[in-house]
This record gives C-alpha cells, sequence and structure tokens, in this order.
C-alpha cells in the first residue's frame, strides 16, 4: 500500500540513476521506476559558467570606460564651422590644450548647451553657426539683421536671419531668389552628407528611442496574442498565421514601392542626399519582398501536405501549454532579461560610438585666413573595446534564449512523461527553473557560446566583404568565395542550433553535461531520423512564419512613426532594427512552442524504445492520436526509399 503512495515526484530522484554509465549510441531500455527528469543530479560545466561571468566583468569595465570618454550628443546634433558642437558645452575641452595654445586661440570653444540647431549666416559665406532655433523671419534678398546675437561669430558682420526650416537640426532656407541661396543649400547638404554615416546611424537610433521601445511593446503584444489564441485553437492559428504572413509581406512590398517614388514628388532645392539613399534603399527592399513572396510561395507549395499532418504534433503541444499555464508567462521573463541586455547594451554602444580624445586641426579655407577646429580622433582600442562589447550581446543573447529552452523542455519533458495529464505533480515550469539556474548553468553558457563565435563569424564576414567593396578590390572570385563562406556559415549556425535544442532537452531530463547531452540527443536522433526531419521541417516553418509576421507588422509601423520624424535622416535604419528586435523578442516567446514541439518528439523516440507496448506496463506515454501520426510518418518514408 504505501508503495502506491509514492508520487512521480519521488520517484523521479530515485531511478535512472544508470544513464550516467550508459553508453551515448545504446538504445533506451525499460525502467519501471522513470517517470522523466531526474532530480538527483550534479553541478555541470562549472568552467564555462566561470568564463561567462568574468566575460561580463569586462564587459563592466568596457562600460566604464566608455561613460568616461563618451560624448553621445557629438553623433547627433550638428556643429558649427569651428567644430564646436551645437547643444553641448565645448568650453569644457580648453584643458586639454591649455599647455599649448593662447586663450585667444582657444575663445572659440564656447558653451552652446542652448544653441541645438546649426545656421548658415546671410554673408557670402558657408561658414555655420550655432543657434538656439531656426530663425522664421526674413527674406534671402532682405535680411532682417539682429546686432544682439553677433557674439556667435567671432567677426563683425551682422547676423541676418531669413525665413527657415528644421531639417536634420539644420535651418533649411525656405526662399529662393538670389545666387547666395544655392550656396547656403549646398553647405546644408555638405554638412548633412559629411558627417560619417555610421554616426549618423547613432544619431538616428538616439532620436528614435521611443520608437525602438514602442515596437518592443507591439511585439511582445502580438507574441503574446499568438502563443494564447494558438493554446485553444491550434489548427485555425497555423492556417490564420499563413494567410496574416502573405498579407503583411504585400503590404510591406506595397509601401516599399510607394516610399521609393516618394523622393521623386520632393523639390529639387529641398531635396537631401539621405532622401536619395533611402529611397534606393526602399527599391532594393521591394525586389528583396518579392523574392521572399515568391519563395514563400514555393515552399507553401512543397509542404502542403506535411503542414496538414504537422497540425498534429502542434496540437499536441498545445495541449501540453494549456496543462501548464505557467509555461505561456515564462517568455515574459525572457523578454524583461533581453529588455535590460538592451537598455544596457544600446547606451554604452552610445558612449563607445562617441569616445575620441579632442584634437585642434588647421582650416583653411578657399578665402580668408587659416583658423583652429575642433576635431575629435577615435583611437584604435576604442573599436576593440567595441567588438569586445558586440561579442558580449551576442553572447548574452544566445545564452538568455538557451537557459529559457532549457526551462521549457524541462517542463514540457515532465508533462509528457506523466501518465495522468490531468494530475501533474507539483509546477513543473518552476521545477525545470530551479534545476537549471541550480546545476546546469554552466552547460548553457557553453551551448550559447559556440552560437555566439558563429554569428560573430558572420558579422566579421560582413564586415571584410563590405571594407573590400569599399576599396574595390573584390572580383568575381572573391564574390562567390564570400557567397560560400556565407552560406557555409548560415547553414553551420542553424545545424548547432538544431543540435543545441535537443541538447538543452536531455539536460533538462537527466543532468548530465553538454557534451555527453549532445552526443546522446544525437545518437536518438539518428535512430529517428525520418521523425524528426518531417516534424522539425514543417514545425520550424510555421513558427517562422509567425517570428516574420510578427517582425514585419512592427517594422511597418516603427517604419510610420520613423517617418514622422523630421529629425532623422536614415529613417530605414530604425525601423529596420525595431524590426529585428521584433523578431528576437517573437523568438523567445516562440520558443515555448519550437521547444514544446521538439521536446514532445524527442520523448516520442525515446518513449518507442523504452515501451513497445507489449504489456500494460509498457504502454507508451504519447497519445493514441500522437503514435498514429508519428508511425505513419515512419512508414511513408521508409516506403519512400524502397
Amino acid at each position: 500500500m504505501s508503495q502506491q503512495l509514492i508520487s512521480d515526484e519521488e520517484q523521479k530522484g530515485s531511478g535512472s540513476t544508470d544513464i550516467h554509465n550508459k553508453p551515448v549510441h545504446e538504445k533506451f531500455e525499460y525502467e519501471e521506476d522513470f517517470s522523466g527528469p531526474l532530480d538527483e543530479r550534479k553541478h555541470r560545466d562549472i568552467f564555462w559558467l566561470i568564463l561567462y561571468l568574468s566575460f561580463w566583468i569586462g564587459m563592466f569595465v568596457v562600460a566604464g570606460l566608455a561613460f568616461s570618454t563618451g560624448t553621445p550628443k557629438r553623433l547627433y546634433y550638428p556643429k558649427d564651422y569651428r567644430g564646436n558642437v551645437c547643444g553641448m558645452d565645448n568650453s569644457k575641452v580648453k584643458e586639454t590644450f591649455s599647455s599649448n595654445y593662447s586663450k585667444s586661440e582657444l575663445s572659440f570653444l564656447s558653451d552652446t548647451s542652448d544653441l541645438k540647431y546649426v545656421f548658415w549666416p546671410h554673408d557670402g559665406s558657408s561658414q555655420e553657426i550655432c543657434v538656439d532655433d531656426c530663425p522664421t523671419k526674413g527674406d534671402i534678398v532682405d535680411p532682417l539683421c539682429d546686432a544682439t546675437i553677433n557674439n556667435y561669430l567671432d567677426k563683425d558682420d551682422d547676423y541676418c536671419p531669413y525665413k527657415t526650416e528644421s531639417v536634420l537640426r539644420r535651418c533649411l532656407p525656405l526662399e529662393f531668389k538670389n545666387s547666395n541661396s544655392s550656396d547656403i543649400i549646398n553647405s546644408i547638404k555638405n554638412s548633412v552628407s559629411g558627417s560619417s554615416s555610421l554616426s549618423k546611424v547613432m544619431g538616428d537610433l538616439i532620436q528614435g528611442w521611443y520608437v525602438l521601445l514602442i515596437s518592443v511593446f507591439i511585439a511582445v503584444i502580438l507574441s503574446f496574442s499568438w502563443l494564447f489564441v494558438i493554446r485553444k485553437f491550434a489548427k485555425v492559428m497555423v492556417y490564420f498565421t499563413i494567410i496574416f504572413y502573405f498579407i503583411i509581406l504585400g503590404v510591406i512590398t506595397w509601401f516599399c514601392w510607394h516610399q521609393s517614388k516618394a523622393s521623386d514628388d520632393i523639390e529639387g532645392h529641398k531635396k537631401m542626399d539621405t532622401d536619395t539613399y533611402n529611397a534606393k534603399a526602399f527599391k532594393i527592399i521591394f525586389y528583396v519582398m518579392i523574392g521572399f513572396i515568391v519563395l514563400s510561395l514555393f515552399a507553401l507549395i512543397f509542404l502542403r501536405k506535411r503542414i496538414a499532418l504537422a497540425i498534429v504534433v502542434i496540437k499536441e503541444a498545445a495541449k501540453a501549454v494549456s496543462d501548464i499555464p505557467m509555461i505561456i508567462f515564462f517568455p515574459l521573463f525572457t523578454f524583461l532579461a533581453l529588455l535590460v541586455v538592451y537598455a544596457y547594451w544600446v547606451p554604452v554602444s552610445m558612449f563607445l560610438m562617441s569616445s575620441g580624445k579632442p584634437r585642434l586641426v588647421e582650416e583653411v579655407p578657399a578665402t580668408g585666413d587659416p583658423y583652429l577646429k575642433l576635431d575629435y580622433k577615435n583611437e584604435k582600442s576604442i573599436n576593440y573595446l567595441g567588438i569586445y562589447h558586440l561579442f558580449g550581446l551576442l553572447w548574452t543573447n544566445a545564452f538568455v534564449i538557451a537557459v529559457t529552452q532549457g526551462v521549457v523542455a524541462g517542463a514540457i519533458a515532465s508533462w509528457y512523461w506523466t501518465r495522468d495529464k490531468n494530475n501533474i505533480p507539483g509546477s513543473p515550469t518552476l521545477a525545470s527553473f530551479k534545476r537549471i539556474f541550480k546545476y546546469h548553468l554552466g552547460s548553457f553558457a557553453f551551448g550559447s557560446l559556440i552560437i555566439a563565435i558563429i554569428q560573430f563569424l558572420r558579422v566579421v564576414l560582413e564586415y571584410v566583404e563590405r571594407q573590400m567593396k569599399k576599396s574595390n578590390q573584390e572580383n568575381q572570385c572573391i564574390k562567390y568565395l564570400f557567397y560560400c563562406m556565407r552560406c557555409f556559415l548560415k547553414c553551420f549556425q542553424s545545424f548547432m542550433e538544431f543540435i543545441n535544442r535537443n541538447a538543452y532537452i536531455m539536460i533538462a531530463v537527466y543532468g548530465q553535461s553538454f557534451c555527453q547531452s549532445t552526443k546522446r540527443a544525437f545518437h536518438l536522433i539518428g535512430r529517428n531520423i525520418f521523425r524528426v526531419m518531417a516534424i522539425n521541417t514543417v514545425g520550424d516553418f510555421l513558427l517562422f512564419l509567425g517570428k516574420l509576421s510578427v517582425a514585419t507588422a512592427t517594422g511597418l509601423i516603427a517604419m510610420i512613426m520613423c517617418k514622422a520624424n523630421d529629425n532623422m535622416s536614415f529613417y530605414l535604419i530604425p525601423s529596420a532594427l525595431a524590426a529585428i528586435l521584433a523578431y528576437f523578442v517573437s523568438s523567445a516567446f516562440m520558443a515555448v512552442f519550437e521547444m514544446a514541439i521538439d521536446t514532445i518528439l524527442l520523448s516520442f523516440c525515446e518513449d518507442c524504445e523504452r515501451h513497445d507496448g507489449s504489456s500494460v506496463e509498457k504502454e507508451p506515454f504519447a497519445s493514441e492520436e500522437l503514435q498514429e501520426f508519428m508511425n505513419g510518418i515512419k512508414k511513408e518514408d521508409q516506403e519512400k526509399l524502397k
């Protein structure tokens, strides 16, 4: 009688302890007391956890150096002709040069904290000055002179304003009646185009920080809604996702075509180089979207039969998620963790990008005497710190997602290996989280490091390729080589992500090290390759459509918000970043279903080896519908091979 009172949770701690001594290539055998994830575990892969924590200590050191040397205002505020950044106190750098220059030579370094716009005075020159606001009175022919603001110039000419409007914090003339106006316009265009593209991009990100924040919350709402609805209406939601995906692709394609033609309607004197760049970018994206639609249609036609079959597994995953309500809220932990990471990473990046030592350079104008100009020089050490900082983001992002996958895998495995699904003991999600956090963070740090290294190599490859294009050193052979390397790294990353997910499932169930779990999962998949290929191909495709739907919808909303901001130059960049962030957010949420499907699939394969149905005790844990579906796939694929 006492034996019957032993709960499933108590059995987990006492059984299957010989798994650590069992060769990884051998099949699983029937064990009377096996009931899912083991409680008796040891700390694994501690070295990688120590390495990860040490790396983050270095990240904090980088942040300290960035905050002590960076000035983000330099990225998005314009400068006057002497190098003073409008909107900040430039007089603070006088101490840097006080030993080599006299006070009179440094007098041009002034406090322009309240002067956040740049204006070209009507004196026939192209020397811009900082002003508190763009003038709204006056005329190009008959300018309105105001001697009270002569102190902004280091010469005796009157400051004569004319009607302007603010474009990227530059005061653009509204009336054009003589030759001087064209000189002013050209000066403005050169000022906007002359700054580095990277600085303008970073400046746009600072200007559009609210767009990124709103986009993240939009992605959370869309992802959470998708996850919540699919719990109850799996089949309907699958087809709705497919239809919505093609609708949103069509809308974005039309929007890109419309925006690529929008610059044609801008008057020539008001058209900036950034308008042309945005139009070209939209035209390229338009053709890319056409290609996306065509490829997606081919994929849908090719997988149409498999999609109908894969709904069975998705419905099974939906049952698991419905029976463990807490698991649907766990992605919020992932979202908050990633939000904290990005909220830390982006400001540090801004300060790193604006780090540099002030210096004085001699400017020689076409007419007039030479004068000193303030400039900033970035050191190579800052670039190295930026590389370190970027890798930290890749590793941490992969680590947070890996922990989420491990926790979900442990919870779903507990559900699968419970006979009575209406009486699941304890809280599977909380129990899985405790096991992962206590014993296996090192294993997840190791797995995420592999993904981060591959992603970093892809970034480096992209950077090298762009540098070679700029220097005109690229030929057809090099192009082909880079294409092959990009393709290889992408495929390798996808392969490792697949292997890692299955390794995390084994870690969540048996508590072995990352390498041991990887080997065991690899052999189990190899013995059930037909089932795994069929489900993963279609399941991943459907979830990928869900992620893209959320990302593209969010990116479209962000693009509309960015276009309404006149202070942005490349508004396509913040919009694209918003879409990327949305994709990461949706990936964190849909990782629940992704891992639920993978865990159920791997558990089913193990279940078939442990329980052959020869007796009541050896009846499989899987539902009859799932057994019939999976066995049908195996027979169908075996017949094709014959």
